[in-house]
């Protein structure tokens, strides 16, 4: 099955402070490893034979195209300075047109996600973790195989467990997804789980997967960077 990654790099990453002033989240370096996140993640796709992978690029993307020159492919997103990802995606939805991969570009994950991922049958698949519902990030509610809700509307006291920022989409769900998005003319604040959502509220099963075993970590703020340097025994 051919399958591509789209990896959205357009934001700004501005709660990471001086990190991120003039360099994009997914160029940070991983501490101690001598690989940037950005470089991790298509390591991975490389390994588990995804040759077409798409960029999305807005805050200096510049910066990003120089670095990975011809590796990968690009599309600039214009206004990644008044909105959030789910825009991003509305940009780029006419790449939906057939299965493919979605990643956060500041995610950092273990390999054996991926290639879970990769294997699992189904039309739209989010990554999640059901060992943690932290504040800040994008909380989920699950029946027992399939997602209820998900967004950062839902509490972190009352969430089921964690989207991690990785989600696989099968032609179908792709072509739903773009469906979704095209009804969705301007929405700047809000991520592209909000299309998600309404597909569950639609009742389209959505599917998971659940890494809770695995090690995965999202570089939002400083705390984050310098977690990750603790955390650092757990990336193989």
């Amino acid at each position: 099955m051919s399958i591509k990654a789209i990896i959205l790099a357009a934001g700004k990453g501005s709660r990471l402070g001086n990190l991120t002033k003039e360099t994009p989240k997914c160029l940070l370096e991983i501490p101690e490893k001598k690989i940037k996140i950005i470089d991790w993640q298509i390591k991975f796709l490389r390994k588990n034979k995804i040759k077409d992978i798409l960029v999305v690029t807005g805050f200096e993307s510049n910066k990003i195209r120089s670095y990975l020159k011809n590796e990968v492919r690009y599309k600039y997103f214009a206004n990644y300075n008044n909105s959030n990802n789910l825009m991003t995606m509305h940009s780029i939805k006419e790449e939906f047109n057939e299965s493919f991969i979605c990643i956060f570009s500041d995610l950092i994950f273990e390999e054996k996600i991926l290639k879970l991922l990769i294997k699992k049958k189904g039309d739209i698949i989010p990554v999640i973790d059901k060992t943690k519902s932290m504040p800040g990030t994008m909380r989920i509610k699950t029946y027992t195989k399939k997602l209820k809700d998900i967004g950062s509307h839902i509490p972190a006291s009352k969430g089921d467990g964690n989207f991690i920022g990785m989600c696989k989409f099968s032609k179908k769900g792709s072509l739903l997804l773009k469906k979704e998005l095209e009804k969705i003319n301007e929405n700047n604040k809000d991520y592209y789980t909000l299309a998600i959502k309404n597909l569950i509220k639609k009742k389209v099963f959505i599917d998971f997967l659940d890494i809770s075993d695995l090690f995965w970590q999202e570089i939002d703020d400083v705390n984050d960077y310098k977690k990750l340097k603790t955390n650092i025994k757990f990336l193989k």
